[in-house]
């Protein structure tokens, strides 16, 4: 056999066991990212788990708390999400609620509105009518809470349909809340989901004292959400405080340095 034959047979042979090698290479790290996604849901039911415990002990002698039966599960709030709004509502007291889509977290904040603090005013926000005639009834009544049905409005940003709450200003006017709950409306696979705080804080809806909740914020769609409200806040000079709470579930907080102590809650 001739070198140059030779030379190419060698060639092939290191070229074959290369590629078995790059074949290997792809199925490790496959294989590595499978391993740490497991990882990560074991952690974060572990997180949850906690939470739930910390939520009961919290809650079982709550004097204003009297419906303490909650379905967290699927598309609900979960148990770090719960915990940490009973402990909001419980400490820091806010005064101008706004909760942007309805459900397991309004059996919380109804409640609040009508046995803890019967002056504050509670708004929720929900585009689903026939989800509203169901739920409603199952909310604690106050005369200062208030259910708004409105209706979506759809836009393109990055090329991806988007939803928002349509003509919101005139539902909530010139109010300042001191808490805005942003879990609403629905915002699976979109690119800017619940992008309604932005012109809440343009409006100067924000209370100077406030705590804003984004629920699902381990979702790509609501970090862009979340980066753009904490940059209009820098934009407009409004200093802030960031931080999140982690179950099987992400919220992030981002509140004025006056109520920054909510994170220790």
């Amino acid at each position: 056999m001739s070198e140059v034959a030779e030379t190419n047979k060698l060639s092939k042979e290191l070229n074959k066991i290369y590629r078995h090698i790059l074949r290997n290479e792809r199925k490790i790290k496959q294989m590595q990212k499978e391993l740490q996604e497991w990882r990560n849901l074991a952690n974060g039911q572990f997180k949850e788990l906690n939470f739930a415990d910390l939520l009961h002990d919290t809650i079982i002698e709550s004097g204003w708390l009297h419906d303490k039966s909650f379905s967290l599960h699927g598309w609900a709030a979960n148990y770090s999400f719960i915990y940490m709004l009973y402990r909001i509502l419980d400490n820091a007291k806010p005064q101008n609620i706004l909760e942007m889509g309805m459900g397991q977290t309004s059996r919380l904040t109804s409640q609040y509105a009508a046995y803890c603090n019967p002056n504050a005013t509670l708004d929720i926000i929900e585009n689903d009518a026939g989800w509203i005639s169901t739920y409603q009834p199952q909310l604690a009544q106050n005369e200062h809470t208030k259910v708004h049905q409105r209706d979506l409005e759809f836009f393109t940003y990055d090329k991806v349909e988007c939803r928002k709450y349509k003509d919101l200003n005139e539902v909530i006017g010139n109010t300042k809340y001191d808490l805005i709950i942003v879990d609403g409306p629905f915002g699976g696979r979109q690119t800017f989901p619940r992008s309604n705080i932005l012109d809440l804080i343009k409006n100067h809806n924000l209370a100077d004292d406030f705590i804003v909740i984004f629920d699902d914020a381990e979702r790509k769609g609501e970090q862009n959400t979340i980066a753009q409200t904490i940059k209009l806040l820098q934009e407009q000079n409004v200093e802030h405080f960031v931080f999140q709470r982690n179950g099987i579930k992400t919220q992030t907080y981002i509140t004025s340095l006056t109520k920054s102590f909510i994170q220790y809650l």
